[in-house]
C-alpha cells in the first residue's frame, strides 16, 4: 500500500531547524541570507562568513549589518530591507558588496518577505551572488557579459545605448528590453547607478575632491554629481563624506 501523501503545511511543520540551508553553502559565489524584522541575521551561509572574517560558522547569527559592515553600505542594504519588510521584493538589485574585508566589489542581490501562515511579514531571505559571475551562465544576464565588462572597465567614458547594444549583439530596442528584464533598470539608470557606487566608494576611500571624483566617475561636473548624487543617495556627497568619515 502507498503511504498517504502528506500535506506541504504539515511537511513543513515537521522539518527541524535547519530545513536544508547548510546546502547554500556549495554555492561558492552565492551568498544566502534569512533576517528578522528588525534585520537581525537568522541565518548567513558560508560564504558571507568568510567574506567578512568570521571563522565562527553561526558568527553573523544574532548580528545586523552595522556590526560588522562598513556604515556606508549597510546603511543602503537597510533601506532596502525596510521595504522589503513593508511588502516589497526586490530582484536584481546591482549593489556593492564586500567580497573580502574591506575589498568591495559588484553584486547581484534579490529579496523578498517571509510570511508567517496568517500572512504576516516576520522577515526576508535573500540572495546574493558576484555580478560577473551571474552574467556568464545565467540568463538573461548571458548576453549582457560584453556589455557589463564594458560599463565595469570604462564607467567614466560617454556611454551611449546604441554603443551597448552593438556589444551585445542587439538592436538598441532589443537591447533595452532585456537590460531592463536582467536589472529593473534601463541601461542608463544602470550606468548612473554604477557611477554612483564608484563616487560612494572614492568619497570613503580617498581624498580627492568633490570635482575630481565627479570627472573620475563620468559626470560632467561638480554639480552634475552632487545632482544625481542627491537625487539617488538623499545626500550631498559633501554630508555623504563627513558622516561616513567624520570629516
Amino acid at each position: 500500500m502507498k503511504p498517504k501523501p502528506t500535506s506541504v503545511s504539515a511537511f513543513f511543520d515537521q522539518l527541524g531547524p535547519e530545513c536544508g540551508l547548510r546546502l547554500f553553502d556549495a554555492f561558492s559565489d552565492t551568498r544566502f541570507f534569512i533576517k528578522d524584522t528588525q534585520g537581525v541575521y537568522m541565518h548567513a551561509s558560508r560564504v558571507m562568513h568568510l567574506a567578512h572574517g568570521i571563522a565562527d560558522p553561526s558568527g553573523i547569527v544574532g548580528r545586523t549589518d552595522h556590526d560588522f559592515i562598513p556604515a556606508y553600505l549597510a546603511d543602503h542594504y537597510t533601506r532596502d530591507d525596510h521595504a522589503v519588510l513593508g511588502g516589497k521584493e526586490i530582484w536584481g538589485r546591482v549593489e556593492m558588496v564586500l567580497r573580502h574585508p574591506n575589498c568591495p566589489d559588484w553584486y547581484v542581490t534579490s529579496k523578498t518577505p517571509l510570511r508567517d501562515r496568517s500572512g504576516r511579514i516576520i522577515g526576508l531571505a535573500g540572495v546574493s551572488r558576484d555580478l560577473q559571475q551571474a552574467a556568464k551562465i545565467a540568463t538573461p544576464f548571458v548576453q549582457l557579459t560584453p556589455v557589463l565588462d564594458h560599463i565595469r572597465d570604462h564607467f567614466a567614458s560617454p556611454m551611449e545605448v546604441d554603443t551597448l547594444a552593438q556589444l551585445a549583439g542587439m538592436s538598441a530596442r532589443s537591447f533595452q528590453r532585456h537590460f531592463m528584464k536582467a536589472f529593473q533598470l534601463t541601461p542608463t539608470a544602470y550606468v548612473r547607478q554604477f557611477r554612483i557606487g564608484k563616487a560612494c566608494q572614492m568619497l570613503i576611500e580617498t581624498d580627492e575632491t568633490i570635482t575630481t571624483i565627479a570627472i573620475e566617475t563620468g559626470f560632467s561636473d561638480h554639480s552634475h554629481l552632487v545632482r544625481e548624487f542627491t537625487r539617488t543617495i538623499d545626500s550631498t556627497p559633501g554630508a555623504y563624506r563627513k558622516k561616513y568619515r567624520g570629516s
